[in-house]
């Protein structure tokens, strides 16, 4: 706890948020699902460039995304390249139904996106559609094969191609297949994750129930007895994001973490007032100690799996 207060180190990584709007329809999303408690809102350049400017002697990545996807800000790219000027690791994550022509993706290369995560939850149309509600299997593979040769031709290793395979009940089959599907894309890496539910919304267990995988081992979920599910482990009261990084939504507003769904823990405003003023400010440091003290006490922290371990026995489980 020592180090809260004037002397913590500034926030190196910093999630920005350039829309909270999304094409799709996500069962699991506040934006997708129509819960958004902000207004529909699109960051401007001008409003980002000011950011970067704050920011830009202490912060060395920015994350571009939230609750909301992010090639839908038609100033993107140019919020990328002011980034990727001032010396700025710049990564972004897209449903991938964006990169529909050879020159968009040529402009995503040169505009030195370090990396590019792109979410294709199934092997077809059909087990994309199960969750990615809206999406087009044939348009992504058609804009990820777009975006490799946009690479090749212009001889950039930028930006760090990464296929995104959510696993779950529908399409935990095609593990092996997604594999091989991106070896034959040629992106760079391959990752698959887990699903994340928000175990406090009501709709929880049906949730789980029809996108949890068969085998757990694929969740962050596990089974008890009567056969309800529960997150894994045990909630610690400490976390490492509170002391190195942030959030900002696009209306401008500071979040202590992307957990925070529907923004209760707004700590200023960047368009207000600097960062660094904001990072350091009383309300910031209570929440702070509040987590290293009693962290369970935190909504959003009870549904967020960064600190746990398991403390399980095994009659808990089926």
């Amino acid at each position: 706890m020592g180090i809260i207060g004037s002397f913590m180190p500034n926030p190196s990584v910093i999630n920005i948020e350039p829309a909270n709007a999304c094409n799709l329809r996500c069962p699991t999303c506040v934006t997708g699902t129509g819960m958004m408690n902000r207004p529909m809102r699109m960051m401007n350049y001008d409003e980002f460039k000011g950011i970067i400017d704050q920011v830009k002697g202490y912060a060395h990545r920015i994350v571009l995304w939230n609750y909301g996807e992010p090639f839908l800000n038609k100033e993107l790219l140019p919020m990328i390249r002011y980034a990727a000027d001032n010396g700025m690791y710049i990564e972004t994550s897209s449903n991938g139904e964006f990169f529909r022509s050879r020159e968009f993706c040529d402009d995503v290369v040169r505009s030195r996106l370090q990396k590019l995560i792109i979410c294709l939850d199934g092997a077809d149309q059909e087990a994309i559609s199960k969750f990615r509600i809206g999406s087009h299997f044939k348009k992504i593979i058609e804009g990820i094969q777009l975006m490799v040769d946009a690479k090749k031709t212009l001889k950039s290793e930028t930006p760090e191609i990464e296929l995104q395979f959510i696993v779950m009940k529908h399409n935990e089959h095609q593990k092996t297949y997604m594999k091989e599907l991106a070896d034959e894309l040629g992106v760079d890496i391959y990752c698959e994750k887990t699903v994340g539910l928000d175990s406090s919304d009501p709709n929880f267990q049906s949730l789980a129930k029809e996108l949890l995988p068969g085998d757990l081992s694929l969740s962050r979920f596990f089974q008890k007895k009567d056969g309800t599910f529960a997150l894994k482990g045990e909630i610690t009261n400490y976390c490492s994001r509170i002391f190195h990084s942030t959030v900002i939504n696009s209306d401008g507003t500071v979040v202590p973490c992307c957990y925070d769904l529907y923004s209760r823990h707004v700590m200023g405003n960047v368009f207000e007032e600097s960062l660094e003023k904001i990072w350091r400010n009383k309300k910031y440091n209570r929440f702070r100690r509040q987590l290293l003290m009693d962290r369970k006490a935190i909504p959003m922290c009870n549904i967020c799996s960064e600190g746990r371990y398991e403390i399980r026995k095994r009659d808990d489980l089926l």
